[in-house]
């Protein structure tokens, strides 16, 4: 029987997905403390919310309202039916946040949904009172977790704002009925190396077969990672070949998937100066059971070896100032909903220019989600396809749809 969660690549069909609405705990951002969140700007949160209910609906369109699941909701039907979780939950965040025994204490007297809210925003008791820093990150599900096949890894954030994260997630993955499947030997916890050295965040991981994962080497996640990964997969047989993907080390592409996405079987969109050029995306594949791994200068050559059709969408139409631009807004950041039909940020035009001269349709998400509430929205009719999405506010938190959305179902 098939695992009720299974990912065997970035472009069979979405099934199932995790999401984070924005919270209250944006808000806490602002212009003194923005870089220690991550964040380059402040957002104006009403229209950020805006735009990521317009992103959800369209995937409900796709998938169905009951296959797009907000990590709040997922924790607060955990810590309902399963209270010594919610124990181990409050004691994990009191050790990390260092609290004193009365915000302990306040914590476990609170309702569920309140802690739920508080653990999420770091407000107590519905901004009465700010205890903890907020999540402002944790919109990028992607982060907190990939799925491989039928594994999933917890990731472990490489900054101290997102760490909360990982003690939630951690917290809905190993309790969470949605999870049951991988519950007994298929999670692979980078939480649990005690090892500062040992960061990895799901924006640096895809699934690109059942046979093959790539794995990125960035700002955030580390050459110690990658190792302890691939020996973790390789241990498992969860998949055949490792491809270890070297960027440079910059705010402008944190992640692998700020550079290249997969829209379907053989074509990717990317930001040529990093991926084409040599010497800028270095990457290195591992085969199990092979002493030699194969090295390639280029991200180009590397797709070209495991696929001979490989064909590229290039961002801003790789014509600057236009294509640095729009890498900056997420252009190379875009998540299939099935093959040859993603979503992407509306901003960046010169990027939809060249996905019309592939033979694209470019239509915006709010004539899909209309077509849906009316039920005249047929998916399965949808071919080679890019909906766009507004995206003033969510551009400024640094990431793009791939970023906004965690697939625990494909196929």
């Amino acid at each position: 029987m098939r695992s009720k969660v299974f990912v065997p690549s970035e472009v069979a069909p979405l099934k199932k997905v995790i999401v984070h609405f924005p919270d209250d705990g944006i808000e806490i951002v602002t212009p003194s403390n923005a870089l220690e969140f991550l964040y380059d700007d402040i957002v104006y949160l009403d229209r950020m919310r805006e735009e990521h209910t317009l992103f959800w609906n369209t995937l409900e369109a796709f998938i169905g309202r009951r296959n797009v699941y907000d990590t709040e909701v997922l924790l607060l039907e955990v810590i309902k039916k399963n209270k010594i979780a919610r124990t181990q939950l409050v004691n994990q965040i009191s050790i990390h946040e260092k609290c004193e025994d009365n915000i302990k204490n306040a914590l476990n007297r609170l309702k569920d949904e309140d802690l739920v809210y508080t653990l999420f925003t770091g407000y107590l008791e519905k901004r009465d009172k700010q205890i903890f820093s907020p999540l402002p990150n944790y919109v990028f599900t992607r982060d907190i977790g990939i799925m491989v096949n039928d594994h999933v890894i917890i990731c472990q954030a490489a900054k101290n704002a997102r760490t909360r994260e990982n003690i939630i997630t951690r917290c809905i993955i190993y309790n969470h009925p949605l999870f049951k499947n991988v519950q007994d030997d298929k999670i692979i916890d980078l939480t649990k190396e005690n090892d500062e050295k040992v960061t990895l965040e799901g924006g640096d991981v895809m699934t690109y077969s059942s046979e093959l994962l790539m794995v990125g080497v960035s700002e955030r996640s580390t050459e110690e990672a990658f190792e302890v990964l691939k020996a973790k997969l390789f241990e498992k047989n969860v998949v055949s070949s490792v491809a270890k993907i070297e960027i440079p080390k910059e705010r402008s592409c944190m992640h692998i998937d700020t550079l290249f996405t997969q829209v379907s079987t053989h074509e990717w969109v990317v930001y040529k100066p990093y991926t084409i050029d040599d010497g800028k995306c270095k990457v290195t594949l591992y085969t199990n059971g092979e002493k030699k791994p194969k090295v390639f200068s280029n991200l180009k050559d590397f797709l070209k070896h495991i696929d001979p059709k490989v064909d590229f969408i290039i961002c801003g139409g790789g014509e600057y100032p236009y294509d640095e631009r729009e890498q900056w807004t997420d252009g190379c950041n875009l998540v299939a909903l099935k093959d040859g039909v993603a979503i992407a940020y509306e901003r960046n035009p010169k990027t939809q220019e060249a996905f019309e001269d592939k033979g694209y349709r470019i239509i915006d998400a709010e004539s899909i989600v209309q077509a849906y509430k009316q039920g005249l929205f047929h998916p399965d009719k949808v071919k080679r396809t890019i909906i766009i999405t507004p995206s003033t506010e969510l551009s400024r938190a640094r990431g793009g749809p791939h970023c906004m959305t965690f697939p625990i179902l494909r196929g």
